[in-house]
């Protein structure tokens, strides 16, 4: 039998709650029969003391030593008693045996009172008990019942045994045996006893068998859902071959792992030279934005989310730039991703259409005004405070009006048209040139927040604007402007309080007489400070 076996587990987990109760309660008899013997022999002694009291009481009330020595001598015959003696007053009359000293020893004793008044004392009968002979006694007494109790519980402990076994060990392991026989699938069952079809061994069996039915009915499904899944990846691996979108699954190092056709006809990679090639970064090799792409790959592993952004991949043809919208999505594992690539490029293309028409003046071709708020407020947010990095100019014409009004709108135009060419070739390429509306222009010095360097350019847009504007054939014209001057982060830390200020010290000069510039000078009396 082995020693794993259910049977043996509960008949070793039977006996040892059997001897550890069996201790236990041994234990506790032995005490208290002990200290019950010990107790009744005790009241034995004082039942002998009191037997003799009134003989003992007459002997110390007469002081016959006599009769006292006969009481004590009677007591000492009983072999409870080893030592006794009898007290007259403090004198001892009678004596015999051990005394408590030679044993160390206490005494037992009852106090003597004369015949005649129960009240006066006259002296003492004392003895010393046999306490071995007394605990010796307790001890037998008390470890028979011990050892009867734990009889009694080996008795029931087998008989328990017995029983679980007949009932509970063996039918469980017929039980076992029999599931061990059975394969799922193959029709068999547990039969049960007709003993046990009420108790919980034949719950057991019938919730077995019911089991056996449901897994029995979940491979029938399985091997269903596997025809099915099989004709799935017929249909999907069809779609995959066919689908217009690039799709394709690359590792976290940039390994690609697998792709769809369409994949290598967008990116333009050759499948058959690229398969065998597993070390290659295919990030750096696709993407022209690379890093952006390997972090929105390491975002996807990270957040177990999907991320995407428009990209830049490289293309066969030159000066040709292609976009594509890919999505990267965790596939599984903590280190590949799936990606699908749709080519967005016309779309790319017309979104830049629409931006330039958004931002482009019409007639001029110059930034309009939406575009230069724009470019201000990211010149703000990219330049630290306490750098005089830029500086702003707002233009505003004079005698538009008067050349509006005399010659008509087409001759107002081509002024607006030859001023817009003259002022976009009087500064950087980094500097921003743009038309606020009507005949306002406004100027972005970039890197130029040194009041003599802008000065020397405001200087140069007044000289040039001094040349006559043919506004009609053989009609020449001339045009003034008056230019307000703010420097960043001097004069403002803001667009709104920028181009305030430049507007304060444009309005400044063409109070003083038009044609020049003012630079915005805060706290004088006059806040502007003019130059020409």
């Amino acid at each position: 039998m082995k020693i794993n076996s259910l049977h043996i587990k509960v008949s070793l987990s039977v006996a040892t709650m059997a001897l550890l109760v069996v201790a236990v309660s041994a234990q506790f008899f032995y005490q208290r029969d002990y200290k019950t013997s010990f107790a009744e022999s005790e009241r034995s002694v004082l039942q002998l003391l009191e037997t003799v009291q009134a003989t003992a009481a007459i002997a110390a009330y007469v002081g016959n030593r006599e009769l006292a020595q006969q009481v004590v001598t009677g007591l000492t015959q009983n072999d409870i008693v080893i030592g006794a003696k009898i007290f007259a007053g403090k004198e001892i009359i009678g004596q015999n045996g051990k005394t408590s000293r030679e044993i160390k020893q206490e005494l037992i004793s009852i106090s003597l009172v004369a015949p005649f008044d129960d009240k006066e004392v006259v002296g003492e009968l004392a003895v010393v008990p046999n306490a071995a002979l007394i605990a010796a006694r307790a001890r037998d007494s008390a470890m028979s019942t011990a050892l009867g109790l734990a009889a009694q519980s080996g008795l029931v402990a087998l008989l328990v045994l017995i029983m679980v076994y007949w009932l509970m060990t063996r039918p469980l392991s017929r039980l076992s045996g029999s599931l061990h026989r059975i394969t799922p699938g193959d029709g068999g069952r547990l039969d049960v006893n007709r003993i046990h079809r009420g108790d919980e061994i034949g719950l057991l069996a019938g919730d077995i068998n019911a089991l056996l039915h449901t897994v029995e009915k979940m491979l029938e499904e399985e091997r269903q859902l596997r025809h099915r899944v099989e004709q799935l990846e017929t249909r999907f691996r069809g779609i995959f071959e066919d689908s217009s979108a690039g799709i394709f699954l690359v590792r976290e190092q940039g390994r690609l792992v697998t792709a769809n056709p369409a994949f290598f006809r967008l990116t333009g990679i050759d499948e058959t030279e690229q398969q065998p090639r597993g070390n290659t970064d295919l990030i750096s090799q696709v993407f022209l934005d690379g890093d952006q792409a390997k972090s929105l790959i390491k975002l996807a592993l990270v957040s177990k989310r999907p991320h995407s952004a428009d990209l830049r991949i490289r293309s066969d043809i030159e000066d040709t730039l292609r976009w594509v919208h890919c999505i990267f999505s965790p596939a599984g594992d903590s280190t590949t991703v799936e990606g699908v690539m749709y080519d967005v490029t016309q779309r790319k293309h017309s979104e830049a259409r629409i931006r330039e028409l958004a931002e482009t003046d019409s007639l001029t071709g110059l930034r309009n005004r939406q575009a230069a708020d724009a470019a201000l407020q990211a010149l703000i947010s990219q330049t630290p405070i306490g750098n005089k990095a830029f500086a702003v100019m707002l233009i505003d014409l004079d005698r538009f009006k008067y050349i509006n009004d005399t010659y008509g709108h087409d001759a107002g135009d081509k002024v607006l048209i030859t001023v817009a060419e003259r002022l976009r070739n009087l500064v950087r390429e980094s500097d921003l040139v743009a038309r606020m509306g009507g005949d306002e222009f406004f100027i972005i010095l970039n890197h130029a927040g040194n009041i003599g360097i802008v000065t020397r350019i405001a200087q140069k847009i007044l000289d040039a604007q001094q040349a006559p504007i043919e506004v009609q054939q053989g009609v020449q014209e001339k045009i003034g402007i008056s230019v307000g001057i703010a420097l960043y982060p001097e004069h403002g830390d803001n667009p709104l309080s920028l181009r305030k200020h430049a507007d304060q010290a444009m309005y400044a000069v063409k109070r003083r007489g038009k044609n020049s510039f003012a630079i915005y000078e805060p706290g004088a009396e006059d806040p502007l400070m003019e130059s020409a």
